[in-house]
């Protein structure tokens, strides 16, 4: 896995365009919360580690469960789309004890999921 040198989630959601996502969060469930702000450290990694993927959405349940355990969400199934494709993704995302940031995170890319099993496993075309 790769590991972050340097955590973004909070950049992002800094990010004026962010608004409604930072607005949002307040009002989640806390382990859909960690979902969030873990699915966005993981778009923000990837691009930063290779910048002509740009991932504009990360289903982490996609292809198997995620698992809290603690202040570590493990997400093995997960998935990613960038340029209107969906790609396996792992990754391993530790937060803070209020559940309000990432602490640390690691990530593992994978192939490009078969378009014939998007529906299947509920990832969208489109947004």
């Amino acid at each position: 896995m790769i590991r972050a040198s340097r955590l973004m989630a909070a950049d992002a959601l800094a990010n004026p365009l962010s608004r409604q996502a930072r607005e949002m969060l307040p009002f989640l469930a806390e382990d859909e919360r960690v979902e969030q702000l873990c699915g966005l450290e993981a778009m923000s990694q990837i691009h930063a580690w290779k910048a002509e993927i740009e991932p504009d959405r990360v289903t982490a349940y996609a292809r198997g469960e995620t698992r809290i355990t603690g202040r570590t969400l493990l997400a093995e199934g997960a998935a990613f789309r960038s340029r209107r494709r969906w790609y396996a993704l792992s990754f391993r995302c530790e937060f803070s004890a209020d559940r309000s940031a990432v602490v640390a995170f690691a990530f593992r890319v994978g192939d490009a999921v078969p378009r014939g099993q998007w529906r299947r496993l509920g990832l969208p075309e489109t947004h």
